[in-house]
């Protein structure tokens, strides 16, 4: 309220003193002073009454997709006003998450001129990993002094972005990858290939409904469903251990990096994946291949929380419909075995660098320790 007042107490002084010099004083120097205090007091008032109508900003991130953990982000915000009137100055503001670090403060004060846009940007610098939602950014304004100011948040569309897990380039996966290639004692699952039909053949239970040939089965009046080509391409799931089941920040986030990285491997063969992370019963992502099934894996690893954030639920049933790859740390896990395929951080693996070597002369062998 204090400060309410001394700005109607300035401004009545500004309107007074300028009246009475003109009335007393007289002269053209006196009167146009008074009617630029006139014109002043105007523009301030519509300002007030109509604070930064019709501009808007448009906010573009450079790159959009593709992010990974570490990468720098370009953040573009363009300010437009789509009328005649001008705005001496426009301060605009944007709200980071806390995990976001930019180059620069980002907050601009810029002139805006009518039908004209102004560009500014700033940088966010080694993003970590996860799934973010830029708020819109605040728009402040008032008159040339700073006496009078009002703000509102901008019209521009939330922006998300999603920071999948950095990740480094893999060959193969070592014994598990000869696993893929059918040379490994292990028996090969057989499957089906969804995207080679073989023929037709009769409904029976437990087929699936997305599988029915609906055309043969209006024609002839009974369920047919579609046979596909048998496939006896291995299968790998990625199992993530808990978060507990890890000493560190640093080692949990290393685990959802080789995971992201085995992710990017099997897209580069094209090789059916799906992931399990044992501390969310229900965050399991089936078996599958295809760009859009390996982004949403890791989507997923984009979303797990960070060390310790939540509590665990640990799973004691682990499918075995496919080659089960282990993330994890200590290994207490009752499902993982002496002859179970582990990929074990710490002393073991303590960067993402030298996961090609591990995974080259390591992996598969006793989970417990190293063999020569």
């Amino acid at each position: 309220m204090n400060r309410l007042f001394w700005r109607i107490a300035v401004v009545s002084a500004v309107i007074g003193a300028s009246w009475a010099f003109a009335y007393y004083e007289g002269g053209y120097l006196a009167y146009h002073i008074w009617d630029a205090v006139q014109i002043l007091t105007a523009i301030t008032i519509i300002q007030l009454l109509f604070p930064l109508r019709k501009v808007h900003v448009n906010r573009r991130l450079i790159p959009s997709t593709g992010i990974e953990g570490g990468d720098t982000i370009t953040v573009e915000l363009a300010l437009t006003v789509k009328s005649w009137w001008p705005w001496a100055w426009v301060a605009m503001t944007e709200s980071l998450p806390p995990t976001l670090h930019a180059n620069r403060n980002p907050h601009f004060v810029v002139a805006v001129w009518p039908r004209r846009a102004v560009v500014v940007h700033y940088r966010l610098v080694n993003v970590p990993r996860g799934i973010y939602q830029l708020k819109k950014p605040l728009l402040a304004t008032g008159d040339i002094l700073g006496l009078w100011v009002k703000s509102r948040p901008a019209d521009t569309e939330l922006s998300s972005m999603i920071i999948w897990p950095q990740t480094i380039n893999l060959v193969h996966l070592g014994y598990v990858f000869r696993q893929w290639s059918g040379n490994s004692a292990l028996s090969r699952r057989i499957s089906e290939d969804t995207n080679l039909v073989l023929g037709i053949r009769d409904y029976v239970t437990g087929d699936k409904l997305s599988q029915i040939h609906w055309r043969t089965t209006a024609r002839t009046g009974q369920f047919k469903v579609k046979q596909f080509e048998p496939s006896t391409q291995p299968q790998i799931r990625i199992v993530l251990d808990e978060v507990h089941a890890f000493n560190n920040e640093q080692e949990w986030e290393l685990a959802v990096k080789v995971a992201a990285s085995l992710v990017e491997l099997a897209a580069h063969y094209t090789q059916p994946i799906a992931l399990l992370w044992v501390g969310d019963g229900d965050g399991r992502i089936g078996i599958g291949a295809g760009r859009s099934h390996y982004e949403t894996i890791l989507n997923y690893l984009s979303s797990l929380p960070r060390f310790r954030d939540g509590q665990d639920s640990s799973m004691n049933y682990i499918p075995d419909d496919a080659i089960p790859v282990w993330i994890t740390a200590q290994g207490l896990h009752p499902a993982i075995t002496d002859s179970a395929s582990v990929i074990r951080l710490g002393e073991e693996l303590g960067q993402l660098e030298d996961l090609p070597f591990y995974l080259e002369h390591y992996l598969n062998y006793p989970a417990y320790g190293f063999s020569d």
